[in-house]
């Protein structure tokens, strides 16, 4: 008789192997995706594999992948410096009609009017303003996960929550999801920059352990609380904002903890123009 086991959570064997599927993703972003080596790197037979992860992960393999490339090309095009065709080609496109019409159908906008859209707002963000309050919030018990390198590929940290996570679907309040950015990526290397991703899970998985998470908590405290709506590749604007015009000119000073984000939807399943990204400045 076979023993009940749980399938989801920290050190499970369905977690397991979907983080190794994971990992060699974000790994081989770069090279051409093939459905079976990745069944292999997950240990799942490749009849079943890409089943198994649509319905764990709540996207297919191509359209995470997908999501993964047009991600890393939204901040691409953020620099005036990388032509379209580059950023198309990076972005597994072989043409830049085919990177256009996907770009446009996950952004709603082109390519090209994104970038114009971007490098106008960065000329003009002096004149721009935002409304901040400031909020008293309770501690959080989250589970976290390192991420040392380039902010725009936190996601791979992300991903694998979500694999520890399972399907959400009734087992309680809904997850809920926080960034923590320790360091200035204007002045640290983009290999060293470090960050925690971090998500509440149900009751039953707290206290479970497993290599490369740790259970933690988003510190109570004030906070000057600004509401981003629009992709993550445009979330660097908005903290300079606060840092160069709100905090200098509000009196305030800033308090011990990190930089943090809420994260109040996520990409699995929503438009990057619809995302909405709660950042929270830490106050004395």
């Amino acid at each position: 008789m076979r023993h009940a086991y749980r399938q989801f959570g920290p050190g499970t064997l369905y977690t397991v192997r979907l983080l190794r599927a994971l990992d060699y993703l974000w790994r081989h972003l770069d090279e051409p995706l093939l459905l079976d080596r990745l069944a292999e790197e997950a240990c799942f037979s490749r009849f079943h594999f890409h089943r198994l992860y649509r319905n764990l992960m709540g996207e297919t393999v191509m359209e995470s992948r997908q999501r993964m490339l047009l991600h890393r090309a939204a901040g691409e095009l953020g620099r005036a410096d990388r032509p379209l065709a580059s950023v198309a080609v990076r972005a597994g496109f072989s043409s830049s009609a085919a990177f256009i019409r996907a770009f446009a159908g996950r952004y709603g906008e082109t390519p090209g009017r994104y970038r114009q859209r971007r490098l106008m707002f960065l000329n003009q963000r002096e004149r721009t303003m935002r409304q901040v309050e400031i909020v008293e919030r309770d501690a959080v018990k989250v589970l976290m996960r390192h991420h040392r390198g380039p902010y725009m590929e936190i996601g791979k940290a992300f991903d694998a929550l979500r694999a520890v996570q399972g399907p959400q679907q009734g087992v309680g309040a809904p997850s809920r999801s926080f960034g923590l950015y320790l360091d200035d990526q204007a002045q640290t290397p983009a290999a060293d920059c470090r960050s925690i991703a971090c998500a509440t899970v149900p009751a039953f998985m707290e206290g479970k352990t497993m290599d490369g998470f740790e259970w933690g908590s988003i510190p109570a405290g004030r906070y000057a609380a600004v509401l981003h709506t629009g992709p993550y590749s445009e979330l660097g604007e908005c903290w300079d904002w606060l840092y160069r015009h709100w905090l200098p000119a509000s009196g305030e000073m800033p308090g011990d903890t990190p930089c943090v984000e809420e994260y109040l939807n996520a990409p699995y399943d929503t438009p990057p123009a619809e995302l909405k990204t709660l950042l929270l400045l830490s106050l004395a």
